[in-house]
């Protein structure tokens, strides 16, 4: 199992600490973290679980994976610990003492935070879903100017404005499908996608402060994504 050590950025600081408990837990992917207490003789630890849906099976192998990796080759030793600081970044540490790095999968992104206690480091580790947080990171959560739509009750064809808002309808006498058809062409030429449209619909509905508005909340043919189910998220991740 391949895990990418990284730097812990501005950036991962302001997800880390900075940000509601409601943004990490509904719109970065938050599936839960680990609380540690860190003696060179010990490692106790507990799973917190914050989205059960997104803690598959495949993904607690991983993370048992991982912290038999950091408790060998990091947590072995303060001066193992130490050393490993600066190999992630040259100013590793954000806070007084405080040494925070950050570890990738292809799944998911763990944020590691120690801080020291008398005879050892007390850890936090949080776990995020890349399928929610990365897209978030990339800006993708952003929404053009405008798009076309069709209403979900009444099938009339609209134009969707995130500005003001308004939604400005058109006449037309084609069949609903040909609305959609028109939509959908008309989004492709301006660049929009179908998960773009699909938020500036919810947005324009709903509000664009909701969750619903966020592009990345649905997939490349604008369906709202879910992990109902985690068996099918297992299977997707094997």
């Amino acid at each position: 199992m391949a895990f990418e050590r990284k730097p812990f950025t501005y950036e991962d600081e302001q997800l880390y600490s900075a940000l509601p408990f409601e943004d990490r837990y509904m719109g970065y992917g938050a599936v839960g973290h680990v609380r540690a207490e860190l003696q060179w003789y010990d490692f106790n630890h507990m799973w917190c679980p914050e989205r059960k849906d997104l803690a598959t099976p495949a993904f607690r192998r991983e993370l048992k994976a991982l912290l038999g990796t950091l408790r060998q080759d990091v947590f072995k030793s303060e001066p193992a610990l130490s050393d490993f600081a600066p190999k992630v970044r040259p100013v590793q540490i954000l806070g007084e003492h405080d040494i925070r790095f950050k570890v990738q999968s292809e799944g998911y992104s763990y944020y590691i935070r120690c801080h020291p206690m008398t005879q050892g480091y007390d850890i936090t580790i949080r776990v995020y879903d890349n399928s929610f947080l990365l897209p978030e990171l990339a800006g993708k959560h952003e929404l053009p100017d405008h798009c076309f739509s069709v209403l979900p009750d009444s099938g009339t064809l609209v134009i969707l404005q995130q500005e003001r808002p308004y939604i400005q309808s058109f006449d037309s006498n084609d069949s609903v499908a040909v609305r959609w058809q028109v939509a959908n062409d008309l989004n492709e030429a301006m660049g929009v996608t179908k998960a773009q449209a699909a938020a500036m619909l919810m947005g324009a509905l709903h509000g664009f402060d909701q969750p619903c508005a966020w592009p990345w909340q649905y997939d490349k043919n604008g369906e709202p994504r879910r992990y109902d189910n985690p068996k099918q998220k297992e299977g997707r991740d094997r």
